[in-house]
């Protein structure tokens, strides 16, 4: 059963997400944004059965169309139901509950293991960087743009502010991090409290950006940083919406990094070479590492390193070193 469904989100990286989503829900769907894609006729409308609109609820007023939103509502009866919105009232993206607003049973139209899929839950992964600001964001760009494919992705700098990336759009160093750190020991503070925090970056990561001091992450201190993530694996852990979390850990104490990524699904320590001798000298700092993870992988790879090669050394639990590109 072909249809037709707009996305009216003038935000690229959510929308991206959504079609993902939608589409691996409803294969046989049109799936366009009259926002961001320009159209000279009327693609799925003229093969398609019917037409359902989602869309943003801040954008979807004075821009869509010129109209006030009652008019604009109004214009789009032609598509047999209201339009959906795409954000409950709490600002999150539910998949689940869209398909529900749809009115469109996707189990007629799509692979039951693809939605399985879709439904799995998100990863918490911590980079420990030993390497200048650019090989870092390098390295990130690289290696952990897949995180973003999902409902929701999160970067947290766990570090400090003169070490916050140097150019990103949506305003790292708004100092979010630091009032992020003092809320999350309320009791009353739930994990998606997380992202009231934060605006999304250049990546499509929502970020806090940075601290308003320098220092703050460390003077709040590293059991404050480790209940953050606690929150963060409250959210990955989340069935009904797949959520990542990439967690920047620099400048802690060696004896403070074990206990404060113990609960993470991996664990990459970010080197400049292999022809520097940094492996040998953090062989200790790997050991805990290792113990200290419950479930979690940990892996050490190099900023000189072909992010398209497969050269990443693992290292298993018991501080032995593994085949190259082994899971641990």
């Amino acid at each position: 059963m072909a249809f037709s469904i707009k996305i009216y989100e003038k935000d690229k990286y959510m929308y991206a997400l959504m079609k993902a989503r939608i589409g691996a829900l409803y294969p046989e769907a049109y799936i366009t944004d009259p926002y961001l894609e320009e159209r000279t006729d009327t693609d799925g409308d003229m093969f398609g059965e019917f037409t359902k609109i989602l869309y943003n609820p801040k954008q979807f007023g004075e821009d869509f169309g010129l109209e006030p939103p009652e008019e604009a509502v109004r214009s789009l009866q032609d598509c047999l139901d209201r339009p959906v919105p795409i954000m409950d009232p709490d600002g999150i993206v539910n998949c689940r509950n869209i398909c529900k607003a749809l009115g469109i049973d996707p189990s007629l139209n799509s692979d039951p293991q693809l939605i399985t899929g879709i439904s799995s839950r998100g990863r918490l992964e911590v980079l420990i960087p030993f390497v200048y600001i650019g090989d870092r964001e390098n390295y990130i760009k690289n290696n952990y743009g897949g995180m973003t494919d999902a409902d929701l992705a999160l970067r947290l700098d766990l570090t400090s502010r003169l070490r916050a990336p140097e150019d990103d759009g949506a305003g790292i160093y708004s100092g979010n991090m630091t009032g992020l750190l003092e809320a999350c020991v309320s009791r009353k503070f739930d994990p998606d409290d997380i992202l009231k925090y934060c605006s999304r970056n250049g990546m499509g990561f929502l970020t806090p950006g940075t601290t308003k001091g320098d220092d703050d992450v460390y003077d709040l201190g590293s059991a404050r940083c480790r209940m953050l993530l606690d929150k963060c694996r409250q959210l990955v852990s989340d069935e009904n919406r797949k959520i990542n979390v990439l967690a920047i850990a620099e400048g802690f104490r060696t004896a403070e990094l074990p206990v404060l990524v113990s609960d993470c699904d991996k664990v990459t320590i970010l080197f400049s070479g292999r022809d520097r001798n940094e492996e040998t000298a953090a062989a200790g700092l790997i050991s805990s590492i290792s113990k200290a993870l419950t479930h979690g992988e940990i892996v050490l790879d190099y900023a000189d390193t072909d992010p398209f090669e497969n050269k990443i050394k693992s290292v298993l639990p018991d501080g032995s070193r593994g085949v190259s590109g082994a899971a641990v």
